[in-house]
């Protein structure tokens, strides 16, 4: 596929990252979806791990470990912009899914199963993150592969839509290679975390489509996007959602930078085939969506704040520092009184017995 505009260097960070973020995507499967616990651990690997029965020295070092998370998580949440949000903001409106052909590029390994589709914001702020998860499914309802992706935007205004790309990569199969793929029957897909940003977002880029057909088995979309406003704009690429008649997506594109800094006034072209494409797929599209993406603008130079300005003081972040610090150290004293309690405890009650 020639003029597929993916950025290659980006793919290579994905690919890098689907390794090391699989349990994780596991975890946060296993957690919002409701996974059985036999298959939970059966899927992320956590067999023989103990909280009982550790000595003393380990039980120290965790509640240290512990309140070093608290105290950092304490000032994260003080100087983060970004906040995590309930997962309604998102909505996902479609997917599909699909075996990835010889010339695709996004996923880890040709061949494997890949679903995409869209989600949008319908909350009031602006979303920062979408972390979807997925899982696949065979006849009986067994999880073959699970896995998840963010989403393609990073700056997603109440309303607006974006695409996304998940693949379900061998490593977290029942199989661990793709023999499983046949045996798909049902992909589920759900919204596994949503982050919000205050970041400012530029207003002042538009897209114009010079054409939009299928070109040689490849469904071709052309055009620019211009500048309209009054600064620069920073880091600006586009991402395309192509749909079949249905109304479902079957693919995306992404590409790469258009301009490191587009002036007011002026334009950039782009041009977005279909990910995973074949002339069978480009055959399907019958519409596409656009949506354009910068960086937030930065300022040379931060005007006074006014009294009535809803800025955090620095009061108040002292504030809620020392209150944060008093709550841990309460934290604190409690574990060490309770792991220095715990040996004069009655070992704990066997579990119930079965039900009916």
């Amino acid at each position: 596929m020639k003029n597929l505009n993916v950025d290659l260097s980006k793919h290579r960070v994905r690919s890098f990252c689907h390794k090391r973020s699989a349990s994780l995507a596991k975890f946060s499967f296993g957690i919002d979806l409701g996974i059985s616990l036999k298959n939970f651990i059966s899927l992320t690997g956590l067999h023989g791990f103990t909280v009982f029965g550790m000595k003393g020295n380990l039980k120290k070092t965790i509640v240290v470990v512990i309140l070093a998370a608290l105290t950092l998580a304490a000032f994260s949440m003080l100087l983060s912009p970004s906040a995590r949000a309930e997962t309604s903001e998102a909505k996902i409106l479609s997917y599909s899914w699909h075996v990835a052909p010889a010339n695709a590029v996004l996923p880890e390994y040709l061949g494997d199963l890949v679903a995409v589709g869209e989600i949008e914001n319908v909350g009031s702020n602006v979303i920062g993150s979408v972390f979807v998860i997925g899982a696949a499914y065979n006849s009986t309802g067994a999880i073959l592969d699970s896995n998840g992706a963010d989403a393609y935007a990073y700056y997603l205004l109440p309303g607006q839509k974006a695409p996304f790309y998940i693949d379900f990569i061998p490593e977290n199969s029942i199989t661990k290679d793709q023999s499983w793929i046949p045996s798909v029957s049902n992909v589920n897909i759900e919204i596994g975390h949503v982050i919000d940003t205050n970041a400012t977002i530029y207003s002042g880029l538009t897209s114009t489509v010079t054409s939009a057909s299928n070109v040689d088995g490849a469904f071709t979309v052309k055009g620019i996007v211009q500048n309209t406003g009054h600064d620069p704009a920073n880091n600006v690429w586009a991402i395309t959602t192509f749909y079949n008649a249905s109304g479902t997506v079957v693919s995306l594109n992404f590409t790469t930078v258009l301009s490191n800094s587009l002036a007011p006034g002026d334009s950039v072209p782009f041009t977005a085939t279909p990910t995973d494409n074949s002339a069978m797929l480009s055959s399907e599209i019958t519409n596409y969506s656009l949506l354009i993406q910068s960086t937030p603008p930065t300022t040379s130079a931060s005007p006074s704040p006014s009294p009535s300005s809803p800025q955090t003081s620095f009061s108040t972040v002292l504030i809620y520092a020392v209150v944060g610090t008093v709550v841990i150290v309460g934290v604190a004293v409690a574990a060490l009184a309770f792991l220095r309690k715990r040996r004069n405890l009655p070992p704990p009650p066997p579990p119930p017995p079965p039900s009916g």
